[in-house]
């Protein structure tokens, strides 16, 4: 491993002063956005007609007379007729490593029990796994065993997929899905794969299941013929990773996101370490995103999120706070507490509280770690979802501020569920990043009040509070959802902004709201999804906001979403995304 492979050294040395300096306008522009509604959430300048781009900067922001005087014999005019037109998306917490591994092993099978639904969500891998390569799935009936269980039905007895049927939405690629018993299922194509017929032989203690009339293949692989034909697929590479990157770039694209902040780890060093449990589960190998800019494919910036165990580490790997370069740039460190680590016990649980995360090793070694990676300069991301997870932090956070030198501090808060009133001011105080993600609070609204009572599920979400204690409210989707794909994070930030703006579902419930006074106002929204994640960053001079000098990074929807109902904003669509000065998403007539 070479010191430094991480960076781009050439052009580092000039990079600290290219954020700061704004572009000098220049004729002519490469592009130029006109007609259109733009907002640029720069309070110099909020409103504008057009916007003029000249290679990957923006160069002018104003009418479209000022800005039509940019153009030249190869500018391309992008007429927008009235379209909204918002900075570039940025998504503070993803797992693109979750959502790679996902693509091909991840058809999501948990709340299937049905050919229908099974039908539908093979035929979208299809369409974006290249043919002859494998489509797995996992716990198919799953969610419907286990309802029959808490119902005491002992009787349940599980959908077995139509053979045909799979062979026919996909013949060219090979599919094996595992049942929530630990059964499989093959289609033909994966015998064909395995080399396996109708008449090889049964595995010890395992069965190739046939029809009892045409004694034909059924699909179905019982005991040990499942496991063993799992064993025999091929293993991950960076050759398949990047098939499937290159498509979680598009969506993200397709949903107007030109940078994200991923949960990462550097592989280099992983593989010197002996940790006691899986403390870099649903991170992303650092490579992935090194690789795609080597090859000029990375089509969104990216800020790793790097695992804070490991603080020391990383300067030897030529990664420092601020390190890097537009595309790939450093300076946070993930850390996990808990999984609901409360000061009392749950309401509808008397004898359980929660606890620390298998994750978390000593709160001496976490406060060590937490100012150890503060003295370096880098700034720690925590995930905390208890109030007594937050207290505790909040502790570690103020002592790393009273024992380490003074210097401008970004500290975060990441999920920032069930806190306390005291902890949300102290956050507050030190000007904490909240990393929410307003989708959760509609996963949890079933029993929520069940679970907490209806004293601390009425703060359990307290979005508005720490707005006015002074943190810094972001925006995200914890993309793709959780590591065994038992739920699925709404990608889409049209959506998480209804949900920030309403903390309703998108049926309407609960009329009013779920404690109303803790939305967001769709203002805020915007800034938690451009200004306040790039200042989470250190990088609010050069992206955030559609302002003179910046990178050309910007989204534009079909409708302005602070013009409209929030009941409407949903259905708001992305037209376009432009990153780095390129249109990389145009939505097409089969989107419509």
């Amino acid at each position: 491993m070479t010191p430094g492979r991480f960076l781009r050294p050439a052009i580092l040395a000039a990079a600290a002063c290219a954020v700061l300096a704004p572009a000098a306008i220049a004729a002519p522009a490469t592009l130029i956005l006109r007609n259109a509604d733009i907002w640029t959430v720069d309070t110099a300048k909020p409103t504008a007609r057009a916007m003029a781009i000249e290679g990957n900067r923006i160069v002018k922001v104003g009418s479209d007379k000022e800005v039509m005087r940019l153009k030249g014999p190869d500018t391309r005019v992008m007429d927008l007729k009235g379209a909204f037109v918002l900075p570039g998306l940025i998504d503070s917490h993803t797992h693109m490593g979750n959502a790679v591994e996902g693509f091909f092993f991840g058809i999501r099978l948990v709340d299937v029990n049905a050919m229908p639904l099974l039908a539908k969500r093979l035929k979208e891998a299809v369409r974006d796994v290249p043919a002859g390569m494998w489509i797995t799935g996992y716990d198919w009936a799953s969610a419907a065993a286990s309802a029959a269980r808490k119902k005491g039905d002992k009787s349940f007895v599980p959908f077995t997929p139509s053979l045909a049927e799979i062979d026919r939405i996909a013949p060219d690629h090979p599919v094996l899905l595992r049942r929530y018993d630990g059964e499989y299922f093959m289609n033909s194509k994966g015998f064909e794969y395995i080399r396996i017929t109708k008449d090889s032989p049964d595995p010890t203690n395992g069965q190739y299941e046939k029809d009892p009339v045409t004694g034909e293949l059924t699909g179905m692989l019982l005991g040990s013929a499942g496991p063993r034909t799992a064993d025999a697929l091929p293993p991950r590479s960076r050759a398949r990773d990047l098939i499937a990157a290159r498509v979680m770039l598009q969506e993200l694209n397709r949903n107007g996101f030109t940078s994200i902040h991923d949960i990462a780890r550097v592989d280099e060093i992983s593989q010197t370490k002996t940790y006691r449990t899986a403390v870099e589960r649903s991170t992303t190998e650092l490579s992935l995103f090194t690789d795609l800019r080597a090859r000029g494919e990375l089509t969104v910036r990216v800020f790793p999120i790097l695992t804070l165990n490991n603080w020391a580490d990383y300067k030897a790997y030529g990664i420092t706070p601020g390190s890097g370069d537009d595309l790939i740039r450093y300076g946070a460190l993930k850390t996990f507490i808990d999984g609901f680590l409360m000061e009392k016990p749950f309401a509808n649980a008397p004898k359980f509280s929660g606890g620390f995360t298998f994750r978390f090793v000593s709160e001496p070694a976490m406060l060590e770690d937490i100012i150890g990676a503060d003295r370096l300069g880098f700034d720690p991301a925590t995930h905390a979802t208890g109030d007594k997870a937050q207290r505790l932090l909040m502790d570690w956070y103020e002592e790393a501020i009273r024992v380490n030198p003074p210097r401008d501090r970004r500290f975060r808060l990441v999920h920032a569920w069930y806190p306390s009133r005291a902890d949300v001011a102290r956050a507050g105080k030190i000007g904490a990043i909240a990393d929410i993600q307003p989708h959760h609070l509609i996963r949890e609204l079933n029993d929520l009040e069940e679970k907490l009572g209806p004293e601390r599920a009425e703060f359990a979400f307290p979005w508005r509070t720490m707005v006015e204690q002074g943190m810094h409210v972001v925006l995200s989707s914890d993309w793709p959802g959780s590591f065994d794909r038992s739920s699925v994070a709404t990608l889409n930030p049209l959506e998480n902004i209804y949900y920030a703006v309403t903390r309703q579902r998108l049926d309407g419930t609960p009329d009013g709201g779920f404690h109303p006074e803790q939305a967001l106002t769709v203002d805020e929204a915007i800034r938690g999804y451009t200004i306040l994640p790039a200042y989470g960053t250190r990088e609010e001079n050069i992206k955030g906001t559609l302002t003179e000098g910046k990178l050309a990074d910007v989204v534009v929807l079909d409708r302005n979403i602070r013009k409209i109902p929030p009941r409407e904003i949903p259905k708001v669509k992305i037209k376009y995304t432009i990153f780095d000065g390129r249109v990389v998403y145009t939505r097409g007539a089969d989107e419509k």
